[in-house]
Order: C-alpha cells, then structure tokens, then sequence
C-alpha cells in the first residue's frame, strides 16, 4: 500500500508548555523531599565560599543574577553548618523558536514559589536556604557551557535546571556527570542522550523522546501495513543550511528512519519561515511521486 505521510514533526514532537509548570513544581519537590541525598547538604561537597565558623554564606556577586528565596536565620545541622541548597537555571533569556516559551521569563517564577512553599516554616524543607542563580544560554553550546561553568566556580550548584537546547544540553550533561550533578530539563529528545554511559549519567529527560516518536511511526506502518519505502515526508531544514546544526525535524526523521528499516523513506525539506503555499504544494507532488514508485 502507498501512502504520502505529512506530518508537522515541529509540532508532533513539541512538549507541551501548559505541563512545563506543574512538572517542574513536582520534581522540585520531590528532589527537596530527597534532600539527605542532595550533594550540597554535605559540608564535604558545599563547594568554596562556606563560612565554616558561623554557619553564614557570604553573597556572591553574580550582577543580579543570584537570589536567595528565603531569608537565613542561621539554622545549624548536625555538624554546624548552614543548610544551604543552590538551584542553577539555564535556560535562554529570548525563545529561540517562535512557539518555545521555555525561557527564564515563565520558568524562574515557577520555581521561585515553589521554593518558597517548601522554605517556609512547615514546609519539607522548613530552615533551609535556597540560592537561585541562572544564566542566559542563548541556546549556545558555548555561552550555555560558559554559564554553567561560571555558576560551578562561584559555587557548586546542587542541581541544573536546563538547558532545553540540545547543543547547549550535550556538554553541560558531561560536565555534570563528572560533578555528580544532576540535570533536569525538558529538552533533550535526540536518541543520543538515552545513551546513558556516554557521559549523560546524571541527565534527565521530562518529555518524552524522538525514540518513541519514531516507534510510535513504527506501530502506524504496521497497523495500516504500509511499506517503508512507501512513506514520505516534509520537514524545516533550513537551520542546517545555515550551519546552525541539526533540526528538532531532522532528529525526529532520523529516530523514524531507524524504526522502520533504515533510509527507505522518502523526504523533502523547506524553510518554514519562507515557504508559501506553492512550495508546499511542489514538494508534496515531488514526494508523492517518489513514494508511489517503489
């Protein structure tokens, strides 16, 4: 059976940003919940900048990119230290796609309340001191591992939030495996970071992953007993071009590829931000014909 399959990969794959919130909330409370296990409860693991004699933390000047979600009334552990936990936000400042508002803007509020829930008297985290810091990645792998190395020397964070970008997620997950930090992020879909023993150890992924986009296409072949070579299908290219690395599109296609038997399917590619009616229409008649060939 031949069919031309087009599917707005940008769309299908997209996590959904009415769940960013809740989700993030969730697992802030549960990591604080865990808090024994966080590795900066532990004088050993606190990083430089710890008064040691007065169970205060001196500021850091992070040119007001650093606060701190609760005031610190001295409260001592067991050792007499301060209970000091430090939360590192990377995320991009402006959305580096048009419908992504994963971006300091929407998510540091977020997480602001909801540390402030768990500091406060009765909370899980009742006498604890929250230090929030972020960076703008600008979805760089070079601005986004400068960052996240900035925020490690002024103080080792307890955990990352972020990035979202995939290019920017890549370097930061190596380094957080060598730190013992875990990274959170609802970024991350490419296959390669289910690779866990390839440097992504402390990695993980809240959404789900082009791995089960493409055995979900995997499943639909089989259902309507479509042939491989049979489907076809558009996606935006166009950043590849530029030089700007591969497509969310491009990845996506890829995971698909591999579930259904290797590069049998046919594909075209297009610039969404360009692309008029009459683009579409040629691609889809060019297509067409080479999926009803084989």
């Amino acid at each position: 059976m031949s069919v031309t399959t087009v599917i707005d990969l940008r769309r299908a794959v997209k996590p959904s940003t009415a769940t960013l919130q809740p989700l993030v909330l969730f697992l802030l409370l549960l990591l604080l919940a865990l808090g024994g296990g966080i590795p900066g409860l532990d004088a050993a693991d606190s990083g430089p900048g710890r008064n040691k004699t007065s169970g205060t933390l001196p500021r850091q000047n992070c040119d007001h990119r650093s606060m701190v979600v609760e005031d610190y009334d001295g409260t001592m552990d067991a050792e007499g230290h301060g209970k000091f936990i430090k939360f590192a936000i990377l995320l991009p400042e402006k959305p580096s796609k048009a419908r992504d508002v994963r971006i300091l803007s929407t998510v540091l509020p977020v997480i602001e309340m909801a540390t402030k829930v768990v500091t406060d008297p009765g909370g899980l985290l009742a006498g604890f001191r929250i230090e929030i810091d972020h960076r703008d990645t600008q979805c760089s792998s070079t601005f986004g591992a400068l960052g996240a190395f900035d925020m490690f020397l002024k103080r080792k964070p307890d955990i990352f939030f972020g990035p979202i970008c995939d290019y920017v997620i890549a370097p930061i997950s190596r380094y957080g495996a060598v730190w013992g930090i875990p990274l959170i992020t609802s970024g991350g879909l490419t296959e390669a970071f289910s690779l866990k023993q390839n440097g992504y150890s402390t990695l993980t992924r809240m959404m789900g992953n082009y791995h089960e986009f493409g055995a979900m296409m995997r499943e639909i072949h089989l259902h309507y007993q479509w042939t491989a070579g049979s489907a076809a299908y558009l996606y935006h290219e166009w950043d590849e071009k530029l030089g700007r690395g591969f497509t969310d599109c491009s990845m996506a296609i890829n995971s698909i590829n591999r579930a259904i038997g290797g590069n049998q399917t046919t594909s075209d590619t297009f610039d969404e931000d360009i692309a008029k009616y009459a683009d579409y229409l040629r691609l889809l008649r060019r297509i067409e014909k080479r999926a009803r060939s084989k």
